[in-house]
């Protein structure tokens, strides 16, 4: 359960100070670093992916 409510605090985290604090949040909930560092390039890449409807949007 510790684990779900860290994944969360760095998945809505979107400024620094708020990713900051919700990595001091993971650490003290046992979640291993890398595992934080793995769950955060997750979350990039999922924002990063342009989702399929707004690119047909796009192209008019």
């Amino acid at each position: 359960m510790a684990y779900e409510l860290a994944k969360l605090m760095l998945e809505h985290s979107e400024t620094f100070l708020e990713r900051t604090e919700a990595v001091q949040t993971a650490l003290y909930l046992g979640m291993p670093l890398q595992e934080i560092e793995d769950y955060l390039d997750w979350v990039e890449m999922v924002r990063a992916k342009p989702d399929k409807q707004t690119q047909r949007q796009r192209r008019g």
